[in-house]
């Protein structure tokens, strides 16, 4: 998808613990250097009104657990980000975004780097990465994901397959 927007996936109940400050601060960079990024929050946090006046952020509100991952696939995003700034013992987040077949970007700390490091599911970032920095990680993904796409072939009668 030449010139596609980026779309990145959140979830949860975000506060200051789960990388409220992280997410602000990235969804402002998209917007200050015109980056062709999106954020969509599925779930709320401490305050979505920060978050919608960037321009950058979509929040669905609260929903039901067990909703997030087919809500997840219906927004279709490129990637997944548990923001988290604190260790977690789990990571429900992380678990919604790999129901949904996401690739997930996540800080190098608590059960949620552990269960990425263990799978390879995911990238790990250092805790304190800047938002460009991780914007920059979120387009490399998603440039090295679509590089890998197959890419189609003229087969005969002029359709097109892949592989």
């Amino acid at each position: 998808r030449p010139g596609a927007q980026l779309q990145v996936a959140v979830v949860g109940g975000i506060g200051e613990d789960k990388g409220y400050s992280v997410l602000l601060a990235c969804a402002r960079d998209a917007a200050r250097r015109e980056l062709n990024l999106r954020f969509v929050v599925v779930g709320h946090t401490i305050d979505d009104d920060r978050l919608l006046a960037t321009d950058r952020v979509f929040v669905t509100g609260r929903f039901e657990e067990g909703e997030a991952p087919s809500l997840l696939r219906e927004f279709a995003p490129d990637l997944g980000f548990v923001p988290s700034v604190c260790p977690e013992t789990w990571s429900y987040a992380l678990s919604a975004l790999w129901q949904a077949g996401l690739h997930v970007v996540s800080f190098d700390l608590g059960a949620q780097a552990e269960r990425i490091a263990a799978t390879g599911a995911g990238t790990l970032l250092p805790l304190g990465s800047t938002a460009a920095r991780i914007s920059q990680q979120f387009f490399d993904l998603a440039y090295a994901k679509r590089a890998a796409a197959p890419v189609p072939r003229l087969v005969a009668g002029g359709s097109r397959a892949f592989g």
